[in-house]
């Protein structure tokens, strides 16, 4: 199952039963309750879930998502307020209480949808903010103590950056990098990929360790991602925006550090060499390469078919020569 079927389904379960335990409260406790719970909070819960994968996460959702964050959240606000208005007149009018009018009860059912609203927005939007998945694992301090993950990592870089820079200027590079990194995270996190870290013109991605198949489509899909989309930047911009990276996994040490800035990072070898590798494609003269281990692990026929071995590659600050497999994109 797809991380965006995955949501959908947690989203509208959750919402079905948070649906019938207030309808269960706020009725008489019933079957006649249970039923307007349930007619009430599967659809709401899975249109609210199908917006926020597909429309909010999804390839053109970066409009919204590169919105200023009070103005993204007010109109995920209002989004989720129409439907679930619209969900609220649907159930009464497909599981009315005998005896009472269709608008009985209504604003008690609208605060309890606001306020599952609001609870649900700022969540997701605080949980934008650290990157995908980080506050809950705050808040269960998952990484309080450090601890040892099996982790793959993937650095995607702007080719030429410093002279695209130079030539539209400081805040137009801001605009067109804040565009690009938009248009790639889409399929990033569309395979599972949790965006560790923006570093300038740089990001940086990570998944389980028995995830390479699904980074290495994500890779390939973020880079074509931004190769499509070069017509736009040209007319926008001047100029397009190429991609490259390096892929890498192994143990890592994860832990929490700041003090005044909360952050989960993660140390170790392979990080190090999944930065080196997406430094080398330069010299390499390719757009994505992966460390033989991961591409070892990939099973898919179609992308094994796209793997060339390179053999041994010597990186900067390393004794030992690295064994790199390029990627066709």
């Amino acid at each position: 199952m797809t991380r965006r079927r995955l949501v959908v389904a947690w989203v509208t379960a959750l919402g079905t039963v948070l649906g019938v335990a207030y309808a269960l409260v706020a009725g008489q406790g019933n079957l006649t309750s249970v039923a307007r719970g349930i007619v009430a909070g599967l659809p709401i819960s899975l249109s609210i879930a199908v917006f926020e994968a597909y429309v909010v996460d999804g390839p053109h959702g970066h409009w919204l998502r590169g919105r200023p964050f009070a103005l993204a959240a007010a109109l995920r606000i209002a989004v989720w307020l129409a439907i679930i208005a619209a969900g609220l007149a649907a159930m009464r009018a497909l599981v009315p209480i005998p005896g009472a009018s269709p608008a009985e009860g209504f604003f008690g059912d609208a605060v309890y949808g606001l306020f599952l609203v609001t609870l649900a927005v700022s969540y997701l939007s605080v949980d934008r903010l650290l990157g995908r998945g980080n506050l809950w694992r705050l808040l269960r301090g998952r990484y309080h103590r450090p601890r040892t993950e099996d982790r793959i990592f993937l650095f995607l870089d702007m080719e030429g950056s410093t002279a695209a820079a130079e030539r539209v200027g400081a805040r137009d590079f801001l605009e067109l990098l804040a565009e690009a990194v938009s248009r790639a995270t889409a399929p990033l996190v569309d395979s599972g990929g949790e965006i560790y870290r923006y570093v300038g013109d740089e990001i940086v991605v990570t998944w389980p360790g028995d995830r390479a198949q699904a980074a290495l489509a994500g890779a390939i899909g973020a880079i074509r991602a931004l190769d499509a989309a070069a017509p736009a930047f040209v007319a926008r911009f001047g100029t397009p925006v190429r991609l490259r990276g390096g892929l890498n996994g192994g143990p890592v040490a994860v832990g929490e550090i700041g003090d005044a800035r909360r952050e989960i990072v993660y140390l170790g070898d392979p990080v190090n060499v999944a930065k080196r590798l997406e430094t080398a494609c330069r010299d390499l003269g390719e757009r994505l390469v992966v460390s033989a281990p991961v591409a070892a692990r990939v099973a898919d026929a179609d992308l094994r078919a796209r793997l060339r071995p390179l053999g041994p590659v010597r990186l900067p600050g390393r004794e030992a020569p690295v064994d790199v497999v390029a990627v066709s994109v």
